[in-house]
């Protein structure tokens, strides 16, 4: 076990063995009733309500492979070889089955039989204890550390900041044990007391953390037993990986690597060529990894919550990447390095490349068109000397898109601090403009309709063209008026059905006529605005719904009642309605969900809800008391608040729901039902989109046109198949074979295809050492790939690419056996050839 993946499939395998019941990554947005963080930034975080009591686990022993993200720590990458925002736990729990003895027992045979670690080097803490709780040492810890081997002088007791564990303020605690990797005591401080948490120096590395939850923090600091011990451990997979590949920090591990070696190929710079390239790559390597992972989670760039998380990653990520040369647009690229190394262990990144690729596209375009010109003002500002005002850093926010985070960095880089007080004044003043000119159209409608005097009566439910009456009129301009009607067939707005289309017509032969543009819902009134001339208070009109439009949209809303109802009987009662749109065009249905439906309970869903509408089910609304409502079991949406009277739609012997909008009378006018997507929405939540009656056999027939135009290409591919085909040679010459030494030269090769070829001439000219060099659109790459044979004997692929990529003015890196580099002097490939040829013959000797 080396690589980071095979760690995290060997601790899936291990605690599998051992009962543990394997739950996927939760999605880095915390569910919907979690609000303690924007993110989820622990691996027990997702399972919260079973260590609460709220919710039953679904198994008494679980383990999973958490994705994380933590927010403060967004500045300080890239600083050190140490911070990191997106990172890996791997967890196993245990809700009233083993405990300390057990976790311990586990963790020592995971750390010895499969992680190999050397014992000399293996370091553990426990609990020391605290008068202030009450409580002792943790002999049962430390007495079983004991039993299993662990040295008395490798086993120290600490503080209760260190080894005891709580959800900061009342509720589940417990001590914990927590193992560290000694890295030797050259890199300690060299104090007699130097031991694990040692604040001094980075001798020791705490990668493993097993927390015993046994007691209740009451609000007045006292412990209570739980009536139930629970387990939680988290190892982080960064800092394991780190271990197990005996480097000193997380960014040299195989998963950071293999992103900076796409950035050195990319621009020319390698980790390491100077501090700023330091900095560059780290910070580039995690956010491209958070960024990724955000956008595979529905997260898109914003300037609020976790939206402005990820615009500020995207942004600093683009600001360092400007300072190693790569040329944009790049970020799909960087994800898309990303997706192919983590995809297995979280398919969510494949099925989601599109929309990563969209979102990570569209933010790197809309900040690069300012980046420049942003630079340039802020270091004209720079260069005025005293700190940065707070005018001009709202101004390189609100101008150039500049988070304010970036530029308290840049100024930090030169010394200056920044006037935050008067930004944020500023920041303040803008929010209040804005929310004032939001609300100013509703204000109006409400004190419109106030002034009529009367309360529109809806009669939308059983009519769509009604002779009614204007009974108020405002004139807005622009063309533009506020009515009221008497009796109005439109619907507006809410539940989340959209607002109907449609017009008015004066009842008197004139012709006059207006378009509905918008509509307000005022409790039980409303207020419209229309779009037309001449049409008074009084006049007598016809109101009109087409029924084009009404007609989809009730088919629509009765499937999204079905769909919901078929997705609890599939997936189970834990499904909930977290949002939705019904349009006339088609139906979107938020719920809550853990992950990506599987093609059989997709298959499942749709086959259900089409049943249902074949049968012909009738669909009935009355109106009843709520009470009433709950005992027949109503589904009733979370967080929404009901009158003492309720409309119910029933859907005979099938569904039963609170719903104020419009449907069909039977199931059977829905029509066809397709789903056209499943997605991931965040907070644990999942979107379907839909298509019914006409929208759907569109979709299906085209489905049936376009399945038919495939079998003709396949069928031409076919006949092409059979025709003879011209070998076409390789872009590529061997230029000297001297022994189990082969230089070769090749054409517009480069990345994964250049170490391809690599392999490939290793393979067929049974050397020992192979080194490629190529140019593609005017920049050098070098590969070296050496037997096991010549590592042995000294030679390392990663030190002789760097020597010999100064040739062609770059650097690179890899691993001992297979390397690459890349850099901007083409002209100088033969010298390095010749540099990396004689170098492996001087080993030889």
């Amino acid at each position: 076990m080396r690589t980071s993946a095979e760690l995290r499939a060997g601790f899936r395998a291990f605690f599998e063995s051992k009962g543990h019941v394997f739950r996927p990554s939760a999605p880095l947005v915390p569910r919907a009733d979690d609000r303690s963080t924007l993110l989820t930034t622990a691996g027990m975080q997702p399972l919260m309500p079973y260590f609460l009591g709220r919710e039953p686990a679904p198994a008494p022993l679980l383990t999973t492979v958490q994705k994380c993200f933590r927010t403060p720590d967004i500045d300080e990458v890239g600083l050190d070889g140490s911070h990191l925002t997106f990172f890996e736990m791997l967890g196993n729990f245990s809700f009233g089955q083993y405990f300390k003895e057990g976790a311990i027992d586990f963790a020592w045979e995971f750390v010895f039989e499969h992680l190999k670690l050397d014992p000399e080097r293996f370091w553990v803490s426990v609990f020391a204890g605290d008068p202030e709780l009450g409580l002792g040492e943790d002999k049962v810890a430390y007495d079983h550390w004991r039993k299993l081997g662990q040295p008395a002088e490798r086993l120290v007791f600490l503080p209760r900041a260190e080894n005891f564990w709580s959800v900061g303020g009342p509720g589940p605690c417990g001590p914990d044990t927590e193992m560290y990797y000694d890295w030797g005591v050259e890199h300690g401080c060299g104090e007699p007391d130097c031991k694990p948490s040692c604040t001094r120096c980075e001798r020791f590395l705490e990668f493993w953390n097993l927390v015993f939850m046994e007691f209740a923090l009451g609000a007045d600091g006292t412990l209570t037993p739980l009536p139930q011990q629970n387990v939680d451990t988290g190892m982080g997979v960064e800092r394991t990986a780190a271990i197990l590949q005996n480097v000193m920090t997380v960014y040299e591990t195989d998963v950071y690597q293999a992103v900076m070696r796409w950035i050195a190929d990319e621009s020319g710079v390698a980790y390491g060529d100077s501090p700023e390239a330091t900095k560059a790559h780290r910070i580039l390597a995690d956010h491209g990894r958070g960024m990724t992972f955000l956008a595979a989670d529905g997260v898109a760039p914003s300037n609020e919550g976790r939206g402005y998380v990820m615009r500020r990653i995207i942004r600093r990520a683009v600001q360092q990447a400007a300072r190693v040369g790569l040329e944009p647009p790049y970020l799909a690229r960087l994800s898309d390095v990303v997706i192919e190394q983590m995809k297995d262990g979280y398919p969510e990144l494949e099925e989601h490349r599109d929309e990563i690729h969209r979102v990570l596209t569209a933010e790197e375009e809309r900040f690069g068109k300012t980046l420049e010109r942003g630079m340039r003002l802020f270091e004209e500002t720079a260069q005025k000397g005293g700190d940065i005002s707070g005018e001009d850093a709202f101004r390189l926010h609100d101008t150039y898109g500049f988070p304010l985070e970036l530029t308290r960095e840049l100024a930090r880089e030169r010394g200056l601090g920044v006037n935050e007080e008067e930004f944020t004044r500023l920041m303040e003043v803008q929010r209040t403009r804005s929310r004032g000119a939001i609300s100013k159209d509703d204000d109006r409608a409400a004190e419109f309709a106030k002034a009529a005097g009367f309360r529109s009566e809806f009669v939308g439910f059983e009519k769509t063209d009604v002779l009614t009456q204007i009974g108020a009129l405002e004139e807005v301009g622009d063309g533009l008026f506020l009515a009221k009607l008497r009796e109005s067939p439109f619907y507006v707005a809410g539940g989340g059905q959209v607002t109907d289309a449609g017009w008015i017509g004066r009842d008197d032969g004139s012709g006059a006529r207006a378009e509905l543009r918008d509509a307000y819902r005022l409790e039980n009134d409303q207020a419209l605005l229309f779009e037309g001339e001449g049409f008074a208070a009084g006049d007598r009109v016809r109101a009109v719904v087409p029924w084009a439009v009404r007609y989809p949209t009730m088919a629509n809303h009765t499937a999204t009642h079905l769909l919901h109802k078929a997705l609890r009987d599939v997936l189970g009662d834990h499904v909930r309605q977290a949002g939705s749109a019904v349009r006339p065009d088609k139906l979107r249905f938020d719920f809550t969900h853990p992950q990506q439906l599987t093609d059989e309970e997709r298959e499942r869903v749709q086959h259900l809800v089409n049943d249902k509408i074949f049968q012909n089910v009738p669909v009935r609304t009355f109106v009843t008391p709520i009470e009433e409502a709950r005992k027949l079991g109503a589904m009733m949406l979370f967080g929404e608040k009901y009158g003492d009277h309720v409309r119910v739609v029933e859907i005979d012997g099938f569904s039963r729901e609170l719903c104020g909008g419009t449907h069909v009378r039977s199931t059977a006018e829905v029509g066809p039902f397709v789903v056209l997507s499943e997605s991931s929405v965040g907070a644990g939540a999942r979107r379907i989109e839909a298509v019914t009656s006409g929208e759907a056999h569109a979709f299906l027939h085209a489905g049936v046109r376009e399945a038919d135009e495939l079998r003709a290409e396949l069928e031409q591919a076919r006949k092409q198949s059979q025709k003879p085909k011209r070998e076409v040679a390789a872009d590529f010459e061997i230029v000297e074979k001297d022994g189990d030494i082969v230089l070769v030269q090749a054409r517009s090769v480069k990345g994964g295809e250049l170490r391809d070829l690599s392999d490939r001439v290793r393979r067929q000219e049974q050397a020992a050492g192979v080194i490629v060099g190529s140019v593609d659109d005017g920049r050098a790459y070098l590969v070296v790939n050496l037997d096991e044979s010549l590592v042995a004997r000294g030679l390392d692929a990663s030190t002789l690419v760097r020597d010999i990529g100064r040739h062609i003015g770059g650097g690179g890196g890899g691993r001992p056996t297979l390397a690459e580099a890349g850099g901007k002097n083409p002209g100088g490939l033969r010298d390095a050839l010749e540099a990396g040829k004689q170098a492996i013959a001087k080993a030889l000797e």
